[in-house]
């Protein structure tokens, strides 16, 4: 007797006319062809199958780490390749196409299973191999963004596709290498052994919206390439698409924080571009070693400069970025004052030629180590840099004066040297042009109270009017149209004081006093 969960054969009582009428689709694959289908998703699995399938997951789990550790993209892209987690995965959209329930619920156990030995194994690799800071091929797989989400579509659908096409088949590991499943386990692993929380979250949603992309546009393209004989089709086509619709259900729950995401990230980049543009029109024709850095840290707006020249007018600047940015932003501008000298020795160019060259490095190093203690603990002397070549000595120097004379050091050198040196010197003085007294602790405490504040009221849809922080006691007056329920703001902002410190929420009802004949208070306040 044969269960529902076995597919039928070929539907051979279709007439000629729907046959033509559905070619827009797919041609229907005949009982061999979606025999071989099944089969190649391990959904009628052979002999030792599961062997097989747990030795190349192993293998591409330790190939995936050792290319992470080592920040090698050539062999992470290898572990994509030997990773056989795409076949399950599309077993169970081609299971629940086919309203084989039963099946789906097994291969959905086994990419479970498979998931999580992935991450105990990468976790036990990581502890032997990973040491120190994540490199980039780890880090790039912690903050997916809807880009991410598209592609994994995209390719769940090119896999399918290719599956159920025999003489595109070629096209499957150009799939495994655009949507890959290995990699994030192993980043979930290493960064869990890291002990990086966010990390980790970062690499399971990059994982799960790879898992559920490739399923729901599998489920589709199974469909509409004719993989369903078209009977069992009408029969199952509601219990399947309540499968699906679930399915698609948690993609969209997937996309919505990819979107945000990106969003942000377009934000970022957005603000960093116009924070550069106003550097630039600061900066004008100012001689630049190098191009100028913006970054942005909760309140506080840092430009990087490396000059030759001295800074401009910095309140420009601040009266810029504080205009665009918000007047509450604290510029600081860390303008790093780069100075060249160059001198000759004066011995004269007929004395013997120092053969050793390791002995003079020695000696030079010992010349310029003394000449810049001698300038004086004000100067804070330190040598970057140092080479002996071609008859040219090169300095790379740094302290808190200007430009010291290379007289001393070039009269040091002639004295103890034997023979002629071109002396060529950078010197390097650092100055904080803006920001000269840090803010207190009080006043950082006050900001980040006020940011977390506007943070909360934005999700509550009432306004921040003003917080204030005396060092004991934390004052949020809130306006709004109804009073919120303020408990997860207190706590929050408690978070971040003293036990003994205060937190007083006020809250304004707004009201519309146009419309209305109330005799009472437009206003109300509440402790």
């Amino acid at each position: 007797m044969t269960t529902t969960e076995e597919a039928p054969p070929e539907d051979s009582s279709l007439g000629v006319h729907r046959a033509r009428r559905r070619q827009w689709w797919h041609r229907h694959l005949d009982s061999g062809e979606r025999q071989r289908v099944m089969a190649e998703l391990a959904i009628k699995r052979p002999d030792h199958w599961a062997y097989r399938f747990a030795v190349m997951t192993t293998l591409s789990v330790i190939v995936a780490v050792m290319g992470l550790s080592a920040d090698s993209a050539a062999v992470v892209i290898g572990a994509m390749l030997l990773a056989p987690l795409m076949q399950p995965v599309l077993g169970i959209a081609a299971c629940i196409a086919m309203a084989l329930f039963r099946k789906s619920l097994r291969s959905l156990g086994i990419v479970a299973l498979a998931t999580l030995w992935s991450i105990v194994l990468s976790y036990a690799l990581a502890s032997l191999f990973v040491n120190g800071e994540l490199p980039n091929e780890v880090t790039s797989r912690t903050a997916p963004d809807i880009r991410d989400l598209v592609v994994a579509l995209a390719a769940g659908a090119a896999g399918a596709y290719a599956t159920v096409r025999k003489d595109i088949s070629s096209s499957l590991p150009g799939v495994a290498v655009a949507v890959a499943l290995v990699p994030p386990l192993a980043t979930i692993g290493i960064s869990m052994e890291a002990g990086n929380a966010t990390f980790a979250w970062g690499a399971i949603l990059l994982y799960v919206t790879n898992l559920f992309a490739i399923v729901l546009a599998g489920v589709i393209v199974f469909v509409v390439t004719g993989f369903v004989p078209p009977r069992r089709l009408a029969m199952t086509f509601r219990r399947s698409s309540f499968v699906a619709a679930m399915v698609g259900v948690v993609v969209v729950a997937i996309a919505l924080p990819l979107y945000g995401a990106s969003t942000s990230a377009v934000e970022r980049s957005e603000r960093e571009v116009e924070a550069l543009d106003l550097v630039s029109a600061w900066l004008g024709p100012t001689d630049r070693r190098s191009a100028p850095q913006v970054s942005f840290d909760g309140q506080r707006i840092t430009v990087a400069v490396r000059s030759f020249d001295p800074p401009p007018d910095p309140e420009t600047l601040v009266a810029g970025l504080q205009a665009a940015f918000g007047v509450d932003k604290i510029v600081s501008i860390e303008w790093d004052r780069v100075d060249q000298a160059t001198t000759t020795t004066t011995v004269p160019a007929t004395t013997t030629v120092v053969s050793d060259e390791e002995r003079v490095f020695a000696e030079v190093e010992r010349i310029v180590d003394e000449w810049l203690t001698d300038l004086g603990p004000e100067a804070a002397g330190r040598r970057d840099g140092l080479s002996v070549l071609d008859g040219v000595i090169r300095l790379d120097a740094s302290g808190t004066i200007d430009l010291p004379s290379l007289e001393s050091l070039t009269s040091e050198l002639d004295a103890e040297l034997d023979r002629t040196y071109e002396v060529r010197m950078t010197w390097l003085k650092r100055e904080n042009v803006t920001d000269p007294t840090p803010p207190t602790p009080d006043e950082v405490l006050a900001g980040r109270i006020d940011a977390a504040a506007r943070s909360w009221a934005e999700t509550r849809g009432v306004t921040v009017l003003t917080t204030s922080f005396d060092g004991v006691r934390v004052v949020i007056e809130l306006v709004g149209p109804t009073a919120p329920d303020a408990t997860s703001l207190v706590r929050e902002v408690s978070d971040l004081l003293d036990p003994d410190d205060q937190v007083t929420v006020l809250f304004v009802e707004r009201q519309d006093i146009t419309s209305t004949t109330t005799t009472a208070p437009p206003t109300t306040v509440a402790n």
